[in-house]
């Protein structure tokens, strides 16, 4: 795990050996010849030795990689037995000859996480890489001769910074994140998860190179019963936790009692000879405070469990410099306790975590998917009649929760009760927040809904649940989840690792049928029977509660002078009276609208951003 920068015909992206320290304390190489420079920080994972550093060199390649290639021993093998030789006992210098024996074919060989750049100095070509499911983040901008990349948008300079992306800031602003191929800055760009770009001659393309969700990758797996994927689910999930744990420094696993870090401490547990250590959060204040159920799994799984605990105070401290580790505005305020438990972990001695990110989306575990099935189901075929004097109750109620249903309820479909969950600003009311003439620019049209937001293919199948957790996997999870537990980890300088998200299991869930999938119309059932056989049924098995962060009751008190401030600041596209209409509801009138005044807050705090100019180092 590092982070990596590079480019040609920009000079300044040297700056990058500072900015990105912290992804990468250990040591930092780079390579600079004529227009050319790549930069390397090392999080030393594997083979600590000198021999692993990078830039790495192999004829006329070097490379600068970000990240673990999992099965790098027995890829190692096919080499040697096709006559390669090796100087590291390192993943890198694998990827890197990998490359050399196949080509671009080399990314399907590979079982990882990994973002990386070989650039070839005979020919002055860059190829750029970025893994499957897009747990390893990667930047890129390109005009005419100038190419650039890096692990974070800080690493570019002021001059490429200059420029909002303000259509991407309304994707933004209703669903909390930015959707690759965008950024929040014009001209830049995130290279999207299994794919691949290349750079040569001042021309630059992009290929896709794999998809969760592309048939002909599922049809290798026959899974005609539950039993089967049960079995099969099983083994790979093992194999995954298996390799994951290969490490040349201390590894810990996350576990918060739930079911997926619990499945994955249980499988680690069983592939060590010694207790592995395991970490929960604890919150000073009981009302909160699950760390009990963690502690249990922990008990009887016979970890080495540490409860590391935290109060209010903890959580607000990490809001002073949560913009700058993001970069760009980032909706989702759970990657505050997220960040102090991988700082705490950090400081308890652990290089890498196993975390339990991805079950939900693989298997199906989030009541959004049961949420928008159930009622779109109930309200499709109702008279409009009937739907017209529900809406209407549900308007005199001034109920939130009543409040979401009113739109779908009038428009049933199973995108609109799934955006009930799925986003901060609901479609619907974009046009209350953004002013027509900016949607009418960028969209063409004066409403616009989630498929012009996420800009989803007009064949893309919307049926069930397991097509709603498809849109989670391509956009959410990449854009959002791993975005989230990047950020939290790397800027402690800790290794998250997420076995779920092993590609292999990912096609394999794509496999499964939809009624294996929700059997007996039980969330994650698969994991969950999976998780029996290591750990007792009433440990686990109790309603889904994520870690609730006190946003909505901050806003009432501790942030309620930046609240008052808030419109102040705002890009002119937003509709500042109706800014003021939701603070006055939220401070006065109970109404909740934590999410929204956050995003909204995350967008001021962006355009107040300083961007100064890059300092060229000489070395």
């Amino acid at each position: 795990m590092c982070g990596i920068a590079g480019a040609i015909n920009l000079p300044e992206i040297i700056k990058a050996k500072e900015v990105l320290a912290h992804r990468g304390p250990d040591s930092f190489g780079i390579y600079q010849q004529d227009d050319v420079c790549l930069v390397h920080r090392r999080l030393a994972i594997v083979d600590l030795t000198a021999a692993g550093h990078q830039p790495m060199f192999f004829q006329d390649l070097i490379i600068t990689f970000n990240g673990e290639i999992y099965n790098f021993e027995s890829l190692k093998k096919e080499l040697i037995g096709l006559g390669y030789f090796f100087k590291s006992h390192s993943d890198t210098e694998v990827i890197l000859k990998a490359f050399h024996c196949w080509g671009n074919s080399c990314l399907t060989k590979f079982n990882g996480m990994f973002a990386f750049c070989i650039f070839n100095k005979t020919t002055k070509s860059f190829f750029v890489a970025r893994d499957k499911i897009g747990i390893k983040p990667l930047y890129y901008y390109h005009k005419e001769s100038v190419f650039a990349f890096g692990s974070e948008l800080k690493v570019f300079p002021a001059a490429l910074l200059a420029t909002k992306n303000e259509k991407a800031l309304l994707q933004f602003l209703v669903l909390g994140y930015i959707p690759a191929p965008n950024s929040a800055y014009e001209n830049i760009f995130k290279l999207e998860p299994g794919s691949f770009l290349e750079f040569k001659a001042e021309k630059l393309t992009t290929t896709k190179y794999w998809s969760a969700i592309d048939k002909a990758t599922h049809q290798k797996y026959n899974i005609s019963s539950y039993d089967v994927a049960l079995d099969l689910v099983e083994e790979k999930l093992q194999q995954a936790v298996k390799m994951q744990m290969v490490a040349d420094v201390n590894v810990g696993c996350f576990l918060s009692g739930g079911v997926d870090s619990s499945l994955i401490a249980a499988m680690a547990q069983k592939n060590s000879s010694k207790p592995i250590k395991t970490y929960s959060m604890g919150f000073k204040e009981k009302g909160f405070d699950e760390s009990i159920y963690a502690m249990e799994v922990a008990n009887h799984l016979k970890t080495d469990h540490h409860t590391l605990t935290f109060s209010p105070d903890d959580l607000l401290e990490q809001i002073n410099d949560f913009d700058f580790y993001f970069d760009e505005p980032f909706g989702d305020f759970a990657s505050l306790p997220l960040s102090i438990l991988c700082k705490k972990a950090r400081e308890q001695g652990i290089t890498v975590a196993l975390s339990g990110d991805g079950g939900d989306e693989l298997f199906l575990g989030y009541e959004r998917y049961t949420f928008a099935t159930r009622y779109f189901n109930l309200f499709k075929n109702k008279p409009k009649l009937l739907r017209q004097l529900l809406v209407e109750g549900f308007k005199l109620s001034r109920n939130d929760q009543a409040l979401k249903m009113v739109y779908p309820v009038s428009h049933p479909s199973l995108m609109n009760f799934y955006q009930i969950y799925a986003t901060s600003l609901k479609p619907w009311d974009i046009a209350k927040v953004i002013h027509p003439d900016f949607l009418h620019k960028n969209y063409g049209k004066e409403a616009i809904d989630i498929f012009d937001i996420l800009n989803i293919p007009k064949n893309f199948s919307i049926e069930d649940e397991k097509d709603l957790s498809n849109i989670d996997i391509l956009w959410n999870l990449p854009d959002e989840m791993l975005t989230k537990s990047d950020r939290a980890s790397m800027r402690f300088s800790l290794e998250l690792r997420v076995p779920l998200l092993d590609a292999n299991l990912v096609e394999i869930s794509r496999a499964i049928p939809h009624e294996f999938l929700l059997k007996g119309g039980v969330k994650k059932a698969i994991l969950k029977d999976i998780l029996a056989k290591h750990v007792p049924k009433h440990l686990f098995d109790r309603p889904k509660r994520g870690f609730s962060v006190p946003i909505g009751i901050w806003f009432r008190n501790q942030l309620k002078a930046e609240l008052l401030e808030l419109q102040f600041g705002l890009p002119d596209f937003i509709n500042k009276g109706y800014v003021n209409q939701l603070i006055h509801e939220h401070l006065n009138l109970g109404r909740n609208h934590a999410y929204t005044l956050w995003n909204l807050l995350r967008i001021k705090k962006f355009y107040e951003k300083k961007v100064t100019p890059a300092t060229v180092c000489l070395f």
